[in-house]
């Protein structure tokens, strides 16, 4: 069987012990707006062209939107690993737009209309793209840093003696409201961030276990009642594997308890290497793992557990020595319950265990052995 990996190293705790295809999906929603900006630019380009009311600012970029965008749009359905290159170099893009624009705008609209234009309304969602793309401090960094940069640039272009002497108070609001706004917006998605994130965080630990970083029996157990809830209502299967580690009582009784943690972590990094993709691996307590398997039957799950216990056996610890588990593998029934799939993997992970350890038995197989 080829080598798996869950990509666990590449993606934050919280989206470890998320269920949802976060990277999947993110992609289909940054290919939707790359492909509707490129042709929004088009067609503003076509109507100011069509009214005769155009600006040098969009002559020039938003050909260079609808190129870029549709581009990098297609280069995002081959190339997924560009993800976040493309959704930076389109916001970059964005910005350039925003401030030249706005530098158009208090040079030249602002004395005539004593106003700014409905494009300059766009302007706050620069700060907000900044929080949807980047962590809370980095993000806050890129929309000050625009805000402030826009000041400059309100301060160098803005005819304010030709303001002055029309009285032009109009025009000063317009700047007034600008700026104020922007810093009001800019704080406020802090401030919103900052309240999502703790409570990202505080449910994160909840169901995260700590030393393996793995999630913890709290969200496998939530795992599978959305599986035993998704197969009522819509069909399917899936598989469960218990997995225990063999002898390792003895473990820590020879080499420690620093050592005995640090034989678990690499053995949750282990086990994660050789599983399917869709697969989770839980800390269900102590020395034991729960491997979840969706869409998988008890057959196709029993040669993932051979898989898995092929791997560590192949892995020896630099100071323990070879690590070897007992698997217990059992799949779900019409009429289970957690407590009846769960108590099934475990008499097959005993039976492993009763029969040497460094095993896989599959529940049916404990069933043939029972009739015969």
């Amino acid at each position: 069987m080829k080598e798996h990996t869950t990509g666990s190293g590449h993606i934050t705790l919280l989206e470890r012990v998320s269920s949802a295809p976060f990277g999947r999906v993110r992609r289909v929603l940054v290919i939707g707006v790359l492909l509707l900006g490129a042709v929004a630019s088009l067609a503003a380009l076509y109507l100011q062209v069509a009214i005769e009311a155009t600006n040098p600012v969009d002559l020039t970029f938003l050909p260079l939107m609808f190129v870029l965008f549709l581009g990098m749009g297609v280069a995002l359905v081959y190339r997924p690993d560009k993800l976040h290159l493309v959704e930076n170099a389109a916001y970059l893009m964005l910005v350039l737009y925003g401030l030249s624009m706005l530098v158009y705008q208090v040079r030249y609209t602002l004395p005539e209309l004593h106003t700014f234009t409905e494009t300059m309304f766009w302007f706050p969602m620069l700060y907000l793209v900044a929080y949807l793309l980047h962590r809370r401090a980095m993000a806050f960094r890129i929309a000050t840093g625009i805000w402030v940069v826009a000041l400059v640039l309100g301060l160098l272009y803005t005819p304010f003696g030709e303001l002055w002497r029309n009285k032009d108070a109009g025009a000063f609001n317009a700047l007034l409201q600008f700026y104020i706004s922007g810093i009001v917006y800019a704080m406020l998605l802090y401030a919103f961030s900052r309240i999502e994130e703790s409570y990202a965080e505080n449910r994160m630990l909840a169901y995260l276990d700590h030393l393996t970083q793995l999630p913890n029996r709290r969200y496998g157990e939530a795992v599978l009642v959305h599986l035993f809830r998704q197969m009522r209502e819509h069909g399917g299967t899936f598989s469960v594997i218990m997995l225990d580690l063999d002898g390792f009582k003895k473990v820590n009784d020879r080499h420690g308890h620093d050592v005995g943690d640090r034989v678990l972590k690499r053995c949750a990094l282990l086990i994660q290497r050789y599983l399917p993709r869709g697969a989770r691996v839980i800390r269900w307590g102590g020395e034991e793992f729960l491997i979840v398997l969706p869409d998988l039957e008890e057959r196709a799950a029993l040669a993932v557990a051979e898989e898995v216990r092929r791997g560590l056996e192949r892995s020896p610890h630099e100071r323990v020595g070879p690590v070897l588990a007992s698997l217990g593998v059992a799949g779900c029934r019409p009429g289970d319950t957690l407590d009846t799939l769960i108590q099934r993997a475990d008499q097959a992970m005993y039976l492993a265990k009763q029969n040497g350890g460094n095993r896989v038995v599959a529940f049916s197989q404990l069933l043939q052995t029972a009739q015969a």
